[in-house]
């Protein structure tokens, strides 16, 4: 039986972060939401570079002696302050090392999905086994998509992405912002595949 996804809620421009077994996908959440699972926890996953999504990882990472993993394509977002970002915010990238991921590779009962256009190297988690995807800011409910104006970022590979999500059967939605869809969330996969087409 899959283990459920534990939801901890991004605040301000911060990006969700979600728990799944030993994973701890995205790292923008403060370290008190993330302590009581520290002992449970041993792999970082970042959908993508974006700063947003990784301004605590090193902070993160030390609290659960967690290794840290990021989609091949995305890693110079984490030591590149205008690829990451950080620049916007006066800040530096997390600098902190990582393990590149590639489509098709396994996170514990997740399977990677490499899905470019909001960067190049953004990342999707799939279980198969109860239909959760773990979107980052690919998708997001009620037909979003993620930007595509930003550095690394394309149209083009969006619509691929998202028509290639569109195939999953998707049961739920765990998105880089907004509230999560635990249920029925195909729709939304198929709503945000046709509206990236008729943004362009």
């Amino acid at each position: 039986m899959s283990e459920s996804i534990i939801w901890l809620s991004g605040t301000g421009w911060r990006a969700n972060s979600y728990i799944a077994g030993n994973i701890l996908v995205d790292a923008a959440v403060s370290a008190d939401a993330v302590y009581p699972y520290r002992d449970q926890i041993d792999t970082i996953v970042l959908t993508h570079g974006h700063y947003d999504h990784t301004v605590n990882l090193s902070k993160l990472a030390e609290l659960c002696s967690a290794k840290v993993m990021i989609g091949e394509y995305d890693l110079p977002f984490l030591t590149d302050a205008k690829l990451s970002l950080s620049n916007q915010f006066g800040e530096q990238p997390p600098k902190y090392p990582a393990e590149i991921l590639k489509d098709g590779d396994t996170v514990g009962e997740f399977t990677v999905y490499h899905t470019p256009g909001h960067t190049h190297g953004s990342i999707c988690l799939f279980r198969e086994s109860d239909g959760a995807l773990i979107a980052g800011d690919t998708i997001f409910p009620n037909g979003s998509f993620g930007r595509f104006d930003l550095p690394t970022g394309n149209h083009a590979e969006l619509i691929s992405s998202i028509n290639r999500l569109a195939e999953l059967p998707v049961e739920s939605l765990w998105c880089g912002h907004e509230m999560p869809v635990v249920s029925d969330a195909k729709r939304h996969v198929l709503l945000s595949q046709y509206d990236v087409v008729r943004y362009g």
